[in-house]
């Protein structure tokens, strides 16, 4: 009898294999945990690594350290240095797309000394979180610090500069002497050749930026000289040293509506220049000048009845009109000149005084509107453009096809009185007064003759004897008569050149007629030197803008 054997099946998975599968999980969520916490690798393009070292330098948001400078490499080109840093995981957000870096070390500026204690721990990265949802990896480090951090509330503005000083980063924003604000970037436009200027206006101060503020350069020091003499003013030292800008209204005008965030406004280079440049609501014209146009520059202005109402552009307009300059055109001897009327110097409502001028302008130009050059400074020569009714001046077409809409003029000024002048003396050089003058010494001559003769003889009759000489002293008197006869004839003759209706009065009540004129017009010269001694030297002084009034 056999016994069969019972075979039993070996299990497929052995207990021992338990611990390694342990180890390998537990070793699996070591590296991951590592992985994790050792944080995200973020690469920071700079121009240099001055004092930055591998392995040292952190990086820190408000002193905390928040990564680490792992190594430094050169770009292939070799034009920049790339930082590898390794941000800390609890921190990986902070590395939004517009976030910042730049290097703390040792500063001086207007706000003071910074980053001394870096003398002994070396210099640190500081970051600046942003606010874009988006995140990146690769950034560039800033030149300077940020100057205003996400947490500081208020506006952002821009400045547009043309002919102003530039100012450095961080130069200082003043209202009345308060500061409420700072420089945020600048930078020289290449397409437009101006200063562009991004300013950031604390919270609540940027209420005061309005619609008509205004912005110019502050140099922190005031020269006036006044009858009073000279008055000096400065600001503080910050302002002195680095300068500053000033932002305010207009005298004598409220402040206007609170401005939007991101307007622009241009900056002047100091306060007069501001007040007159304030007015960007115009339109552009044409005055065409047949006469010299010598004394007139541009920025001089251009009034009506002494009130001014605009500004000169260019002297001569560099406009062309058929493919040929303005002042180069077939069958036009003038010269223009391109004015802006400014509209907020009529009234305040820019577009109302528009409005008002645009339906007026023809009814007004028909009646007798013309443009004039007058004088404001006899000694320089400076002029200006002066606008007024002239009735009786000649009907012009206001329809005239040119680049911009022409104002008509008239010749006026010491231009046309000194026309009028070499006129007159041309008239008075052609008169034969010469020729007059001699012939009355001639008659005259002839006169004192007869005179001696009859002295000679009243004296002959007294001494001598009259019934022998009175056949002689007749002979001779009718001699003498004969001659007066002559000289009076002759006098007659030349008098009768100046009687009424003759050639030589015409040309003498010609003369006189220009004589009354031109003292005509020197009689408001000679009113305004009594009322202005200094007006040979100094020009006219510009009176304030007048205010419109408001309506109600």
């Amino acid at each position: 009898m056999t016994t069969q054997a019972d075979i039993e099946d070996k299990p497929k998975f052995s207990v021992i294999w338990i611990i390694p599968i342990i180890a390998l999980l537990i070793t699996g969520w070591m590296l991951y945990q590592h992985q994790i916490n050792k944080g995200h690798t973020i690469f920071i393009k700079m121009n240099d690594a001055d004092g930055i070292i591998a392995g040292k330098t952190e990086v820190r948001v408000k002193s905390v350290k928040v990564g680490l400078v792992e190594s430094l490499k050169l770009e292939l080109n070799q034009n920049a240095v790339v930082a590898k840093v390794r941000v800390l995981q609890p921190y990986s957000d902070l590395l939004a797309e517009d976030s910042s870096f730049w290097v703390v070390k040792p500063r001086i500026d207007e706000s003071g000394i910074s980053g001394m204690n870096t003398l002994l721990s070396g210099v640190y990265i500081e970051l600046s979180p942003g606010e874009a949802k988006a995140r990146s990896s690769i950034f560039t480090l800033m030149d300077e610090p940020a100057l205003i951090s996400a947490e500081v509330e208020g506006k952002r503005y821009k400045l547009v500069a043309s002919d102003a000083e530039v100012l450095d980063v961080g130069s200082s924003i003043f209202f009345r002497n308060f500061k409420i604000g700072q420089v945020e970037s600048a930078h020289f436009s290449v397409e437009s050749l101006k200063m562009e200027y991004g300013i950031f206006i604390y919270s609540p101060y940027n209420k005061l930026i309005t619609d008509n503020a205004i912005f110019w350069i502050s140099s922190g020091i005031d020269f006036k000289l006044s009858t009073e003499g000279v008055e000096v003013s400065t600001g503080s030292l910050a302002k002195m040293i680095k300068g500053g800008i000033s932002v305010d209204y207009p005298p004598s005008m409220p402040s206007g509506k609170v401005s939007t965030e991101n307007k622009s406004y241009a900056l002047h280079k100091n306060f007069s220049m501001a007040l007159e440049r304030r007015f960007d609501h115009f339109d552009y014209y044409l005055v065409e000048f047949e006469q010299s146009i010598r004394g007139l520059k541009a920025g001089a202005p251009v009034e009506y009845r002494g009130m001014r109402i605009g500004t000169i552009e260019q002297v001569p307009a560099t406009g062309v009109s058929d493919d040929r300059p303005l002042y180069f055109q077939r069958d036009n001897t003038s010269v223009p000149v391109l004015v802006k009327i400014e509209y907020g110097r009529i009234y305040e409502d820019a577009k109302l005084a528009q409005e008002y001028w645009s339906t007026n302008i023809e009814k007004w130009i028909r009646n007798g509107l013309r443009a004039s050059l007058k004088s404001g400074n006899l000694l320089t020569g400076a002029v200006y453009i002066e606008l007024d009714f002239y009735p009786s001046a000649e009907i012009v077409s206001t329809d005239k096809a040119t680049v911009y809409p022409v104002l008509p003029s008239v010749s006026s000024g010491f231009t046309a009185l000194s026309e009028q002048v070499t006129s007159l003396l041309n008239k008075l050089n052609g008169l034969p007064l010469e020729t007059t003058v001699k012939e009355l010494e001639g008659a005259l001559q002839q006169h004192r003759l007869l005179a001696m003769e009859m002295n000679q003889l009243v004296k002959s009759v007294n001494e001598n004897d009259i019934t022998e000489k009175v056949g002689g002293n007749l002979t001779s008197l009718k001699d003498t008569l004969n001659q007066l006869t002559s000289s009076l004839k002759q006098f007659e003759q030349t008098m009768t050149q100046y009687q009424k209706g003759s050639g030589v009065m015409e040309q003498l009540n010609s003369t006189l007629e220009e004589i009354e004129s031109l003292s005509n017009r020197l009689k408001p010269i000679s009113k305004g030197l009594n009322e202005q001694p200094n007006m040979l030297i100094f020009n006219k002084e510009a009176e304030a803008d007048p205010q419109p009034r408001k309506t109600k």
